[in-house]
């Protein structure tokens, strides 16, 4: 199904529309030729609908034409995060079971020590020599509920759940950004985000092809403030009308001296909320306003901020967008009744976690997302998104489990108990506390080192301070509200 949309948009759009990296580019008449070849291929090589296969690429055409050419035949993309420690990647592939890895060359020993650890005897291809087959070769005709995507979402209560979409959500998702953002064949849309975070992955692969625009992919592979110079000169001679990222990537790229002739029409900001300096910056530096968008993993894109008028509504993530509903629910704040949790509904919508009956149970209300997000709406419908009911953590745009930290902690024997809280960053929205009770002799230094060999780097605590014991209600349960006031031991 996706793959007949994209020949189908690869008929209308200009030659000059496809994927760029670097001093390459590939047209979309040769992307989706490359697209059928290699979903031969892979079909030849055993790979079959519903079968995961998981990506350990970079955010780039690579992934773009992998990812797309498992569409085709039915199976399921699974990108995993290249900074994934090896029990990280251990755990998602044992929830999964995927049937194949895809791996760039750099991350081949990651991936073999995947399939040792989670998945014994599956088939690793490399992506400089993926299997292609006759184009010729018929491709089978899918249904909109076939499963194309497996993203993986952090929640309240453990490890991180496996989130399904369909050939029929991902369409949706693409159409309702396309247009919400009026993505055109010109438009250069730049991406710089991470291929496992759901809003990089469908920025590379869905949003800018839906309006048959040009993605061009980031490749350089430095930390982003020593190569932020070369991202904005790369950004003028490309001619770059569009792009997104966090709002730490903002205040990085900002940052650089100098001035730059650029040709941006549109900033779009996700995964934290962005803080006024920040909104100030990117339009004195960049040229445009800020304009904050509004999704997550389940629901992919749900609401812009395109109003009219920037300045005055600067923090909210805007209107639903397209079919996307959403509505507050009451819910006891310490910011009044007008603020409840914000649940939603739209066509992108996933219809439930991966084999867990009790985290769907908890995630939704007669078919209504809960979000976790605390959100009001003004007298014009935009959302404002106030804080959290779950316990997610944002850190420099990623959504941090602390249960999954804490849980981390504890499985060396030096820590009796764990709790993790943010406390807040200008440039990451939050940095990682954990507060532990000892039960032997152990170091801030220690534990870090140990939580760096088994977590995402945004994942581990960049403090550490020891308790006597962790605050706790008449029934036992964490206080975490408290953990912030509280003194090291």
């Amino acid at each position: 199904m996706i793959y007949d949309n994209m020949l189908a948009m690869a008929a209308q759009v200009p030659i000059t529309s496809g994927l760029r990296q670097g001093e390459e580019f590939t047209p979309y008449a040769a992307v989706v030729d490359r697209i059928g070849r290699l979903a031969v291929g892979f079909m030849e090589c055993g790979i079959e609908r519903g079968d995961p296969v998981a990506l350990l690429l970079p955010n780039s055409p690579d992934l773009f034409i992998t990812s797309h050419a498992l569409y085709a035949i039915g199976a399921i993309a699974m990108p995993l995060a290249e900074t994934a420690t090896r029990s990280e990647l251990a755990a998602l592939a044992r929830k999964t079971g995927p049937k194949a890895v895809v791996s760039t060359p750099g991350l081949a020993v990651a991936a073999e020590t995947l399939i040792a650890d989670a998945a014994p005897g599956i088939p690793l291809y490399p992506a400089n020599a993926l299997p292609e087959g006759r184009a010729t070769a018929p491709l089978p005709d899918l249904p909109g509920d076939t499963t194309a995507l497996y993203l993986f979402s952090s929640g309240s209560t453990g490890l991180p759940k496996v989130v399904p979409h369909t050939h029929a959500e991902l369409l949706a998702d693409g159409e309702r950004a396309r247009t919400a953002w009026d993505i055109q064949p010109d438009d250069i849309v730049l991406n710089i985000l991470p291929g496992n975070f759901s809003m990089g992955f469908l920025m590379g692969t869905a949003y800018a092809v839906a309006g048959g625009a040009t993605t061009l992919y980031w490749s350089d592979r430095m930390p982003l403030a020593l190569s932020r110079r070369k991202l904005l000169d790369t950004m003028v001679r490309e001619r770059v009308t569009f792009m997104g990222a966090v709002p730490a990537m903002y205040e990085i790229i900002t940052g650089q001296a100098g001035s730059f002739d650029l040709g941006l029409r549109m900033a779009v900001s996700g995964g934290a909320a962005p803080k006024r300096p920040v909104f100030e910056a990117v339009r004195e530096r960049l040229g445009v306003p800020l304009r904050q968008s509004y999704g997550s993993t389940e629901a992919s894109m749900v609401a812009h901020n395109d109003s009219a008028d920037p300045d005055s509504s600067w923090a909210s993530v805007g209107k639903p967008a397209g079919d996307a509903r959403v509505r507050i629910v009451p819910f006891d704040t310490e910011f009044g009744p007008s603020v409840g949790e914000m649940e939603i509904r739209s066509s992108s919508l996933m219809r439930g976690y991966l084999n867990d009956d009790v985290a769907n149970a908890e995630a939704f209300d007669e078919g209504w997302f809960r979000t976790g997000d605390l959100a009001s709406l003004d007298d014009e419908g935009r959302i404002f998104i106030r804080g959290r009911s779950k316990l997610l953590i944002e850190v420099s745009g990623y959504k941090v489990d602390p249960i999954e930290v804490e849980e981390t902690l504890m499985t060396l024997p030096a820590v009796a108990e764990a709790a993790v809280a943010g406390l807040p960053d200008g440039r990451n929205g939050n940095r990682l506390i954990a507060f532990v009770v000892k039960a032997a002799d152990v170091s801030a230094e220690e534990l870090i080192r140990y939580a760096q060999k088994r977590l995402s780097v945004q994942k581990v605590p960049t403090e550490v301070a020891f308790i006597d014991a962790l605050p706790r209600s008449s029934a036992g349960k964490v206080l975490r509200g408290r953990l912030r006031g509280l003194q090291a031991g």
